[in-house]
């Protein structure tokens, strides 16, 4: 095939690097060579082999690898994904072939840089119609079965679900290391009113204005355990999670047969194709994975504790009754767009400086 040209490369790859990940750190590195991109991981491999944090990392790829997709057919430019290709090269990730094959232009390609996580408090209707619904179920089927996301709008399980969400976002301000995890993904530094490359600006957390000092003091661990003698952990978990998820429209799961690094990936491919969708509707989403990731196997090994895990995927299973793992959970709704957005490094940030 012919090789795209650079302005169509740099077109794709701006679009790739513009997908989610859990804490706006991409660690990855594009490697090119002729009509082959690789997707190679800075930090040489995933994590453990099972557990949370492989599930957002493998989730984060595959948010990547299809907006890489759906930007090169604009082109007409078809892909071939390979995971893992080279046993003995563990930190590829991925090889990507592309094929000038006069691939079906997909229209979501539009709206790539128009996603963002919206925080915002309250999400509004009006509903999506059954026409809008059904759309969003066939766009994120990579499959015919494994990825349909599963809506609570009005499922008599709501209630359980939203018990389920608030427990496990509690957890991150009373869990030592959550916390850690959580905070350190927060860039004070740049302040309330700025964005920044890596981790989370502040001021995209949606905070109200009265809380943003509290907020800031709470990433000290000594802080956070005095607050929590009084509470302030069920309070924030209460704000975080249960309260914007209740007010929201919209409540859906995105759930899998299987948790292999293939059928993770394929998730994830999945998520972002509903979330481009989503966008198009003129709607926004967030995230709320928590509640998910902390029933998986392997979680207590990442400072989820024993009692915690197991109330989690007990009533997981009870809820789902088909043997799909939860994977990822979201609300949607109608928002003012946010102010403040994470931004991403110029696109040579990206490239092997090793390789051509």
């Amino acid at each position: 095939m012919n090789n795209p040209d650079q302005e169509q490369l740099d077109f794709i790859l701006n679009s790739a690097i513009l997908a989610p990940s859990a804490d706006n750190q991409h660690r990855i590195r594009f490697q090119i060579d002729g009509n082959i991109i690789r997707v190679c991981n800075t930090e040489n491999e995933l994590p453990q082999e099972k557990g949370y944090k492989r599930v957002l990392t493998l989730m984060s790829l595959g948010a990547l690898l299809e907006n890489l997709t759906i930007a090169a057919s604009r082109f007409g430019i078809g892909t071939e994904t390979l995971l893992f290709p080279d046993p003995v090269q563990p930190h590829i990730i991925a090889e990507i072939r592309l094929h000038s094959d006069l691939a079906k232009i997909d229209p979501l390609w539009k709206v790539i840089p128009l996603r963002h996580t919206n925080r915002r408090l309250r999400f509004s209707g009006p509903g999506m119609t059954n026409t809008e619904r059904n759309e969003l179920d066939e766009v994120c089927r990579t499959d015919s079965t494994t990825y349909k996301p599963i809506w609570f709008d009005h499922s008599p399980e709501r209630k359980r679900v939203l018990r389920l969400m608030r427990i496990a976002e509690t957890e991150r301000f009373r869990n030592r290391l959550l916390h850690g995890e959580l905070f350190a993904a927060v860039r004070f530094d740049v302040g309330w009113h700025n964005t920044c490359t890596e981790g989370l600006p502040p001021g995209a957390l949606e905070v109200e204005a009265p809380m943003r000092f509290l907020f800031s003091a709470l990433r000290h661990w000594s802080v956070m355990k005095l607050a929590n003698l009084f509470g302030s952990h069920h309070m924030l978990g209460f704000r975080a999670c249960y309260l914007p998820c209740s007010l929201a429209p919209h409540l859906g799961l995105l759930a899998a047969e299987s948790i292999d690094n293939q059928s993770v990936l394929n998730a994830g491919r999945a998520f972002q194709r509903l979330w481009l969708a989503v966008t198009s509707q003129n709607r926004v989403l967030q995230p709320m994975p928590a509640s998910a990731l902390y029933a998986l196997d392997g979680a207590c090994k990442e400072g989820i504790s024993g009692p915690l895990k197991n109330e989690l995927a007990e009533n997981w299973r009870t809820i789902l009754n088909n043997g799909m793992t939860p994977l990822m959970l979201f609300r949607i709704g109608k928002a003012q767009p946010s102010l403040i957005t994470t931004g991403r490094h110029e696109l040579n940030h990206y490239l092997d400086k090793n390789n051509g």
